[in-house]
């Protein structure tokens, strides 16, 4: 009985086929990329709007106002940077989740090791239970938050947006998606995505027009407190 050799790929069968996985990899890795960054987007638009609604919820029980300089928390602290504007919605808005406050995108933001809440099991405190990593008062956090506001204010008016944004309309390279963009959610509750401000998509100053200049939405009381790395607005107070 004659039998015959196994005939095996040639050289320039395994080039091809090598060739066509290689195709197909650059086509899909970037793909998949874009998949996953969009998909982090939209979890970080759903905890924008969270820290919105959280925000009015404490406005509700507290004279309609929103954290601020006057809010007490604590040993008697006054809320004056972001840290504790979190804690305040902790404690009266129902919003003790610190992974919350840190975008999947954010190469900049970190809580590896960081406790899961906020506050302590006592809730007079920062949980303190963070071994390695930073405390969550310690942390890069991704958003900016706008404190001593009022539901009195229009329904324009930010509450809290992505970190980064300067005075001019732009994101800086210094924010979490790296300058390509970023979310802001209203006192009205609607939270958008803008690439540039300056283009089309301009924010409503108080005297009612448009602007691309996020200071332009805020009362000269109002404080715009960021974790600062590069964030132009961190400690600006708005305009009339």
């Amino acid at each position: 009985m004659k039998t015959h050799p196994k005939k095996g790929f040639t050289l320039i069968e395994l080039l091809t086929v090598i060739a066509i996985i290689g195709i197909l990899a650059s086509i899909l890795i970037p793909t998949v990329s874009k998949v996953r960054e969009t998909a982090r987007r939209t979890v970080d638009s759903s905890n924008l709007r969270q820290i919105g609604q959280a925000s009015l919820i404490f406005a509700n029980d507290n004279r309609d106002r929103l954290p601020g300089e006057n809010t007490q928390i604590f040993d008697n602290q006054s809320v004056d940077d972001l840290w504790l504007y979190a804690a305040a919605l902790a404690l009266g808005g129902g919003l003790n989740d610190a992974n919350l406050w840190i975008s999947g995108s954010d190469g900049t933001g970190n809580l590896p090791g960081s406790p899961s809440t906020i506050l302590n099991t006592n809730r007079d405190g920062f949980n303190t239970t963070a071994n390695p990593g930073p405390q969550f008062n310690g942390a890069d956090l991704s958003f900016a938050v706008v404190g001593n506001s009022n539901t009195g204010m229009p329904s324009t008016t930010p509450v809290a947006f992505t970190r980064g944004l300067n005075p001019g309309g732009e994101w800086n390279n210094n924010s979490v998606y790296r300058g390509d963009g970023g979310h802001i959610v209203f006192l009205g509750g609607n939270v958008r995505w803008y690439r540039d401000i300056q283009d089309n998509n301009r924010l409503v100053g108080l005297d009612g027009e448009r602007t691309e200049n996020i200071l332009d939405t805020l009362q000269t009381t109002h404080e715009v407190w960021a974790q600062g790395q590069g964030d132009n607005l961190d400690g600006q107070s708005g305009t009339q």
